[in-house]
């Protein structure tokens, strides 16, 4: 279910809450198969629709990455309705589309350039018929796409809405720092009936709950059973490891690598016993032989969940390149610890942007979940920091 909450208009964006009453995915590679879905109490969705993007989140609590991509399709409900013309047009007649529209509607961050136009065919008993078709060039995540277009879809004329698309989308990806690339035909339809009103999103119901978009209704949840811990962090973090022993993610800004995170899981120390500050920044500095430069700052402190972390910031140099090191360690008054390293060139600091501190401020320990035996891993370089030290402190 979808109800408009705000149609935007001038500087408003629209706003519509959303009702997921079913929303899964299974992906099956080789003989293996994943299933995915939203969870009961992840179901109520905001749409916030701007000029440029389209943003989900749950005013019931965080997301996790892939809820996030589950409902983040092409063929976006909230956005429809920007195919219809701006003016009256005659049949046969073709027009163009905003390349931000398009944008949203393909599931892009921008489109550079693009041919795509829409057609009117016909009207039938109050409704619009309508062909689409045509190639776009841009750009997700800083990553080059090109796509070739073929849609339909209808206008209903009385209430000025689009309430049927079909379209068949081929694109062509290039790889990104955390994503591999592709080529793909996607088939997308989508079906608008109109409804009375939902049970799920009366004014009761939403009048007590956060709508408003701001930075912390956008943040994702990790959980990473493997490592046994959770956190909270920006939409710029992928994950790009997760194993027992390591959880690793890169930030990624319009396709541009700012920095990597190393999440390593420690032996557990004996109850009550604590690693000082001194003894971290001498296991640092040992970590980081020739690299090591100069102790930046250093601070001892407690986080949202009260455990004890000590921080670091290093300067150095790797493959002869000015690097910053942010090193963490955490732990908690029954002895489990982890150990946590923020690489990135100097030259990206600024954009850094204390990036850490909601990653390190949430993290909290959960129960492990025992490892499974493997086979040797895979794509070792993959687990090395962006600075190409894989360091990291007892």
């Amino acid at each position: 279910d979808e109800r408009t909450l705000r149609p935007g208009s001038g500087n408003a964006s629209k706003r519509d809450a959303r009702f997921y009453r079913d929303a899964k995915a299974t992906i099956a590679i080789g003989d293996g198969r994943l299933e995915m879905g939203l969870k009961s109490n992840r179901r109520l969705i905001v749409a916030e629709a701007d000029s440029s993007k389209v943003t989900l989140f749950s005013p019931l609590g965080p997301l996790t990455r892939d809820e996030l991509e589950l409902i983040q399709t092409q063929g976006n409900s909230s956005v429809l309705d920007r195919l219809a013309p701006a003016a009256p047009v005659a049949l046969n007649t073709e027009w163009a589309h905003d390349p931000k529209d398009l944008a949203i509607l393909l599931g892009l961050d921008a489109i550079h350039q693009t041919d795509i136009k829409s057609t009117l065919r016909q009207v039938e008993n109050n409704v619009a018929i309508i062909d689409m078709a045509g190639k776009a060039s841009g750009a997700i995540d800083g990553v080059a796409s090109d796509i070739a277009l073929r849609a339909k879809y209808n206008i209903n004329l009385k209430s000025h809405r689009v309430t049927w698309l079909a379209m068949s989308v081929r694109e062509d990806r290039a790889i990104g720092h955390a994503t591999p690339g592709f080529d793909v035909t996607a088939r997308v339809r989508v079906e608008v009936n109109e409804k009375a009103t939902s049970l799920e999103l009366t004014d009761s119901l939403l009048s007590e709950l956060p709508l408003e978009l701001n930075s912390g209704s956008t943040l994702l949840r990790l959980d990473s059973t493997l490592g046994g811990f959770a956190l909270l962090h920006a939409r710029d973090w992928q994950m790009m490891v997760d194993r027992h022993d390591v959880t690793i993610l890169r930030m990624i800004e319009q396709g541009e690598l700012i920095a990597q995170c190393n999440i390593s899981s420690l032996p557990d120390l004996t109850a009550g016993k604590r690693v000082q500050l001194p003894e971290f920044q001498a296991d640092i500095e040992k970590a980081l032989g020739k690299n090591f430069g100069q102790f930046v700052e250093a601070s001892q402190q407690k986080n949202e969940s009260g455990h004890r972390v000590l921080r670091a910031v290093v300067s150095g140099l790797a493959s002869e390149l000015p690097i910053q090191w942010i090193y963490y360690h955490i732990s908690d008054d029954t002895g489990r610890q982890t150990a946590l390293v923020f690489a990135m060139d100097v030259k990206v600091v600024e954009k850094f942007a204390a990036a850490d501190e909601s990653i390190v401020g949430t993290f909290e320990f959960v129960k492990r979940v025992a490892p499974t035996p493997a086979p040797a891993a895979t794509g070792e370089t993959a687990s090395k920091p962006a600075s190409g030290n894989a360091a990291t402190a007892r």
